[in-house]
């Protein structure tokens, strides 16, 4: 895959932030998909008054998190259920200074995720990497040529 075919794909929705000892506030999240980087989905939270927050995330990580808890230490993702709302999705960020716990709907993170996975399916990730690495070194101006016999 070369770089000019590049496809992106950008899905907002709405959630809710609740920071360590705060408490839970609305917020936009907006997810960023990019077959240049397959493997990783950013996410980019904001809400009014404050300066938004952005995190890389594994996609596998998120396509996990829909149907049970997945991941260890400073990331988790898991679906939750709470009483008359739809079913969510909870994702844990924790650093040195506390938590994020960030909440948004399952069915907008589920249709989101099938739309990457259409894009770049599933087990694909690693080879488009290769083939774009390959082509890099041979395209590399200062690479000597290959030896022929």
């Amino acid at each position: 895959m070369s770089p000019d075919s590049d496809r992106q794909l950008e899905g907002i929705t709405r959630g809710f932030l609740t920071l360590s000892g705060g408490e839970r506030e609305p917020c936009d999240i907006i997810l960023r998909y990019s077959t240049h980087d397959p493997l990783v989905v950013g996410l980019l939270v904001s809400r009014p008054g404050h300066s938004s927050a952005c995190w890389v995330i594994s996609r596998d990580l998120l396509s996990a998190g829909l149907t049970g808890t997945a991941g260890i230490a400073d990331i988790t993702v898991e679906p939750v259920a709470e009483p008359s709302t739809p079913l969510g999705v909870l994702l844990r960020v924790r650093d040195e200074r506390g938590e994020a716990r960030i909440h948004f709907d399952h069915q907008a993170l589920l249709l989101y995720l099938a739309r990457s996975h259409a894009m770049m399916p599933f087990g694909s990730e690693a080879q488009s990497r290769q083939v774009d690495a390959e082509l890099d070194q041979l395209l590399d101006e200062g690479q000597d040529p290959p030896l022929t016999r």
